[in-house]
């Protein structure tokens, strides 16, 4: 059976596309399964930095302004 090829293009944004969702376990998933591709170690490590970088930002956020959105919420 043939397999149809992926493009590396394509498959590059949708992790990233992927990241910006679900960044702390898609996004890490993603990116070091794109990293133990040899052909998409440097778009691997895009996409792991960007979901650790991002994952953190989130978190931090959601730390400093988690009464303010439970508040939102209850109203």
């Amino acid at each position: 059976m043939d397999q149809v090829p992926i493009k590396k293009q394509r498959l590059y944004y949708a992790a990233l596309a992927v990241a910006i969702l679900n960044p702390i376990l898609s996004g890490l998933i993603l990116g070091i399964a794109m990293l133990r591709e040899p052909n998409l170690k440097h778009e691997g490590r895009i996409v792991l930095m960007f979901s650790v970088v991002w994952g953190t930002l989130v978190l931090l956020l959601v730390g400093k302004y988690n009464s303010q959105i439970v508040s939102f919420f209850q109203n």
